[in-house]
């Protein structure tokens, strides 16, 4: 196996080539890159790296949601011999700034959507965004040797304290544990791989990036986490594989729970996870294929990690067909540590560690781990390197044991063990599994408190009725050992525990707060009001934003904001768009819901994607059918090439334009000259063009009226192209025509005034134009004079002038690229 990374992507670009490594969908259409793309991209930025002065071993920072961009940002500081310093999206601007003073960095790579904190470092700043407009010759980087014991990156995490902690990890660490993943988890070039999980992380980045890139599978990159984004996604890339954290999983397992009862086939689904316990994972996924179908119909593995996963929910997945399996990991181990095989996932246990990494318990039950895998120790910290090892094993901080069998189990954090005054330890994740297991409970977690005796298991609840708490206390000690029993008890007054970008609850947090609120822990909760009316929008909302929030109703006032009043986090917020979209069949977009978006705008939001909704215009899809196509075209032979030719005669120009062009394209047409211009335009387009044509029409006229709607599809395969309330619509509908080989013609115009000067171009054409990546041939139709008056000549002139394509790259404006095509157009 290769020593470098650069070593290792040269490696799979030669392997791999042409095949589709990256996928990705910024707009409204699907862009790819192959192997050999990435490889070439990689060593443009490497090159524009060392032209601003980067050399071997310069810290360079990414912040920046994931991305190709971030992948070719990765892959080209690794080539240029950087050290990469990656920052999750959601750092704060202290912890952006303990990166930035202990790395000293000399570039970052950031993005659009970084957090503003980035402007302040002071530091050279490269868009990810801008780096596909680098289309001058950067030429070959200058080669950089590396070795295996080199440093790759730093990946930082926090500390209980706070204090930033950067974990080294070489070349040699990362690839020796890729190595040995491949050897229980091996995969094929066939998968397809959805990424969801923050890059910045080494779970994401071993589990996805580096096994993908290593079998030659393709990796689809999500822009959204919203469960109906998400699912389109799946069904669009037909995706077999992720990687998830359990609550992520808990959440889609909750959707499909919610569908079974909205649709009252509760029974249905317990006989039919009572009958898939007998049967194989095929028969499984025929009994479920509904659920699959959702799922795009090819989703056979999600792999859980950065928490523990329950295992009810695990055992769920695994009923449908979906093998879930889970694996335990430091960022110290680069990560992975041990895991199950693809052919036997289990959830007892985290399973065996895997080949190359040894593992063996303390005798205070801390798991210690040594391998080719574990990193040298902390950036510029000696002192807490020295704390982490003990001699060449690295101390996870986890208590655990191993079977006889060989697989390993966790126990919890060693600091989070509960050491009673009788000496007995008490394991809070076994308190917790008991308590998750309880109908009552939303979530729970158990930590100790100290009080008079010495300390006591308390348990913390998040429960969607708190009057229930005592009685799941009571039904829970019934269960557990004596040592284990809960003496005591609070319910979070938060709609979710505070957490880890790897979800897991901060317990410090947790412990921290009742000792501010001794006293108040068993107090009574407040009385929750029954639920409203099921009629007016309003009063639906108001339902289901107390069901997801646990906020009483009427405490739901129009100014209460969704972050700092009703505290629902980024992924409550998710979930509760998903419920939205359930219940009440309307989607809202994430970007539109922040923190500070107030109750009273979410209502506003919901009415007018209602509107929309009923706006909606139709989108036929029988005239793409190949069938279709073929009918299509015998008709515009036989019946529409003669009325035309006795209407209009029609010279063309510049065909030689489109000689060169492969794939979709957007044509860009005036629309003033005549009245059949689409069917005109058909006749002088090119057959390879014209058997792959659609025309945007306006939804609000064109689509206005049903019979006109199905007509224009019926002869030119138009679509509705709405200008107001269903432009989303609209816009993923021309997205899948292009991305299935479908050229586009455009009218910019926005309506039709016959023998009137062109009118100015409508904004949105620059949008289509640089969104789509794809060349926008203008198109100039002119009615020329009719000429003579005997029987033949007196039909009119139009004569159809293709132009030279013009192409915009990223970011350029709407307003520009709007102008640039107008003036293209006027031009011929």
């Amino acid at each position: 196996m290769v020593q470098t990374i650069d070593r290792f992507l040269e490696d799979a670009a030669r392997r791999f080539d042409d095949r589709p490594a990256l996928s990705f969908k910024p707009g409204f259409r699907y862009l790819h890159w192959s192997y050999r793309d990435v490889w070439e991209g990689a060593g443009r930025v490497a090159s524009l790296l060392q032209r601003h002065g980067v050399a071997k071993g310069d810290r360079v920072i990414i912040w920046g949601p994931n991305s190709p961009h971030w992948v070719l940002s990765y892959f080209g500081m690794i080539r240029a011999g950087a050290v990469v310093v990656p920052l999750d999206m959601r750092s704060t601007a202290e912890f952006a700034e303990q990166v930035r003073a202990k790395t000293d960095p000399v570039a970052a790579f950031v993005s659009r959507l970084t957090p503003p904190e980035h402007e302040t470092m002071g530091l050279p700043g490269i868009y990810f965004e801008e780096l596909e407009g680098q289309s001058h010759p950067l030429g070959e980087p200058q080669a950089v040797e590396l070795a295996g014991e080199d440093l790759a990156e730093i990946m930082f995490t926090s500390g209980t304290t706070g204090d930033a902690k950067g974990v080294m990890l070489t070349h040699g660490n990362l690839l020796s544990n890729l190595e040995s993943v491949l050897k229980v988890i091996p995969g094929d070039p066939s998968l397809r791989l959805l990424s969801l999980l923050p890059l910045s992380h080494m779970f994401e980045q071993m589990g996805s990036l580096f096994s993908a890139f290593s079998f030659g599978a393709n990796i689809t990159f999500a822009t959204s986490r919203q469960p109906s984004v998400l699912l389109k996604l799946m069904q669009e890339r037909k995706i077999t594989m992720m990687l998830l954290v359990p609550q992520a999983l808990d959440l889609f397992m909750k959707g499909i729970e919610r569908e079974v009862v909205n649709r009252g086939k509760e029974r249905v689904w317990e006989l039919s996870q009572k009958l898939a316990r007998n049967l194989p994972v095929g028969l499984r996924r025929r009994v479920f294929g509904q659920i699959h179908a959702r799922f795009g119909g090819s989703l056979r593995t999600i792999v859980s990690g950065g928490a523990a996963l329950d295992r009810t929910l695990g055992e769920k997945w695994n009923l449908i067909g979906i093998n879930v399996l889970q694996g335990y990991g430091a960022t110290e181990a680069s990560p992975v540590i041990s895991t199950h095989p693809l052919d036997d996932p289990r959830f007892d246990s985290v399973g065996k560690p895997v080949p190359g990494v040894d593992v063996r318990i303390a005798d205070d039950g801390e798991i210690l781990v040594r391998g080719p895998n574990v990193t040298q120790g902390y950036w510029q910290a000696p002192e807490q390197t020295a704390r982490a090892f003990d001699g060449e094993w690295y101390k996870t901080g986890d208590q655990g044991y191993l079977d006889a069998e060989g697989y390993l189990h966790i126990q919890g954090r060693k600091k989070d063990m509960i050491v009673l005054a009788d000496g007995r330890n008490v394991y809070p994740e076994d308190v917790e599994e008991v308590l998750k297991a309880d109908p009552a409970v939303t979530d729970a977690t158990v930590v100790g408190i100290d009080a008079d005796g010495g300390p006591q298991v308390h348990a913390v609840f998040l429960l969607e009725e708190p009057g229930e708490a005592a009685a799941a206390v009571k039904r829970a000690n019934e269960r557990l050992g004596e040592h284990q029993r809960i003496r005591g008890f609070t319910v979070w007054p938060e709609a979710d525990f505070p957490r880890t970008h790897t979800l897991k609850v901060k317990k410090t947090v947790v412990v921290e707060a009742l000792r501010g609120a001794a006293g108040d822990a068993e107090g009574p909760p407040s009385e929750r009001s029954g639920p409203a009316a099921d009629g007016d929008p309003g009063e639906r909302l108001v339902r289901l934003v107390s069901e997801v929030s646990g906020v009483p109703q009427e405490q739901l006032l129009a100014e209460k904001s969704l972050g700092g009043d009703l505290d629902l986090d980024s992924l409550k917020r998710v979930e509760l768009l998903s419920v939205i979209e359930q219940e009440l069949g309307v989607y809202i977009d994430e970007s539109l819901v922040g923190s500070n978006t107030t109750f009273g705008e979410l209502l506003r939001l919901l009415r007018s994607q209602e509107e929309a909704k009923a706006a909606l215009p139709p989108f036929y899809t029988w005239p793409l059918s190949i069938w279709f196509a073929a009918v299509r075209e015998v008709v515009f032979r036989l019946v529409l090439t003669p009325v035309l030719g006795f209407v209009y005669r029609v010279r063309v120009q510049g065909r030689e334009h489109l000689r060169d062009l492969s794939g979709a394209v957007l044509f860009a047409a005036n629309h003033n000259a005549i009245r059949m211009d689409s069917l005109v335009l058909i006749k002088a387009t090119p057959r390879r063009w014209r058997r792959q044509l659609a025309f945007a029409a306006a939804a609000e006229i064109t689509f206005g009226n049903r019979w006109r709607g199905i007509l224009a599809a019926l002869v030119a395969n138009a679509f509705p192209l709405s200008r107001e309330s269903a432009v989303r619509a609209s816009l993923e509908h021309m997205g899948r025509l292009m991305d299935e080989g479908w050229s586009v013609v455009l009218f910019p115009e926005g309506e039709q005034r016959l023998g009137q000067p062109m009118l100015p171009f409508q904004s949105g054409t620059g949008m289509l134009g640089v969104e789509s990546r794809t060349p926008v041939v203008p198109v100039h139709i002119v009615r020329e004079r009719a000429r003579g008056v005997l029987p033949g000549s007196w039909r009119a002139g139009v004569s159809v002038r293709f132009g030279a394509p013009l192409t915009f790259p990223p970011g350029t404006s709407y307003v520009d690229a709007t102008q640039a095509i107008e003036d293209a157009v006027k031009a011929l």
